[in-house]
């Protein structure tokens, strides 16, 4: 592990720290506000990642959090902890701990610990004042992420990508280094003298992420080097079609007739606007009716299959249920309830 006194901060003209000072301060009110103003938790695993925010921001006094979860060998997760602290603490940064437990769930483990992380992050946060959570997601990040998800056939919402900035609770996360690579997170952490932990999960190639990191970017990026910087820009350019199709979705969403836990719209309506507003739009209203979580990011299959039913010609009643609400269509009226 490094200690504390082998450690040399990067200087402020240092390109790095200049860039992602610069995506800090876009992020957390821009140059209206002062730098002791921006309360920042930093989310920091021990890897170069974080730890090269930490190192980029550590003279603007962030708070450093690591969040333990019991999934990997408690051995190695102690250890990422340790040495988190030990940086933290040798910067003169306050920190904090939380751990969590996901062993033994039947669900999606990793997707459990994220969500249980970011949680312990926000209440981190919270608990000290702090107005935003800053994590270490880079432009590595943003390309695997993309290509993961075009895989998956998603559409223009998965096709956003890594936000930027997105609302956690009362605080909200945002991503400073999204303009950056991975080697130069680990670069700067070399010029600085810290050793960083490497997750041994990350390295696993039976999982996708691990796979394509390791078999396909580095191909992929000799036929393509300007591939990692590209995906941002993609990125940035489905997140501007994303929210203009939500507009135009909450606007059809608002032609709705509401009644007692159900949406009702003229069927002409609906058979007229775009399939692609229509599908959105039917997300949306998933959401406000069923109020269950994630209503609103149901897949294509089952969306798809309630579009093309209601724009085909046919008449008689049918009904569809998916993402805990019920979609009845006659001939002239579409109505959603929650499913019972």
């Amino acid at each position: 592990m490094t200690t504390p006194s082998a450690i040399e901060l990067p200087g402020p003209r240092d390109p790095f720290v200049r860039k992602v000072r610069a995506g800090w301060r876009s992020l957390t009110g821009g140059s209206a506000i002062r730098d002791s103003e921006r309360a920042t938790l930093i989310a920091c695993s021990g890897g170069a990642d974080s730890a090269a925010l930490v190192l980029a921001l550590a003279d603007r006094s962030p708070t450093v959090a690591h969040v333990v979860h019991d999934w990997r060998p408690a051995e190695e997760a102690l250890a990422d902890r340790d040495a988190t602290r030990a940086l933290a603490e040798g910067l003169g940064l306050r920190f904090f701990e939380r751990h969590v437990t996901v062993r033994g769930q039947a669900a999606n483990i990793e997707a459990i610990a994220r969500r249980q992380r970011y949680q312990a992050l926000g209440a981190m946060a919270e608990e000290c004042g702090l107005r935003f959570v800053a994590t270490g997601h880079h432009a590595d990040d943003q390309l695997e992420t993309l290509l993961l998800r075009l895989c998956r056939g998603a559409g223009v919402h998965g096709m956003r990508g890594i936000a930027p900035r997105r609302a956690l609770g009362a605080v909200e996360v945002i991503r400073p280094m999204l303009g950056v690579r991975r080697s130069q997170c680990e670069a700067l952490c070399a010029r600085c003298g810290y050793v960083w932990r490497v997750d041994a999960t990350n390295m696993d190639t039976a999982r996708a992420r691990a796979a394509l990191r390791r078999r396909v970017l580095p191909p992929l990026l000799e036929i393509q080097p300007q591939a990692i910087e590209n995906s941002e820009r993609v990125a940035r350019q489905m997140r501007r079609a994303a929210a203009h199709l939500h507009e135009q979705a909450a606007a059809l969403l608002e032609s709705s007739e509401k009644g007692a836990g159900c949406l009702t719209w003229q069927r002409a309506t609906l058979r007229a606007s775009d399939e692609w507003v229509l599908g959105q739009m039917l997300r949306l209203a998933a959401l406000r009716v069923s109020g269950v979580h994630g209503a609103d990011r149901r897949g294509a299959r089952p969306v798809g299959a309630c579009v093309r039913a209601i724009r085909d010609q046919k008449g008689g009643r049918r009904e569809l249920t998916w993402g805990g609400v019920r979609v009845v269509i006659e001939r002239e009226m579409v109505m959603m309830k929650e499913d019972a």
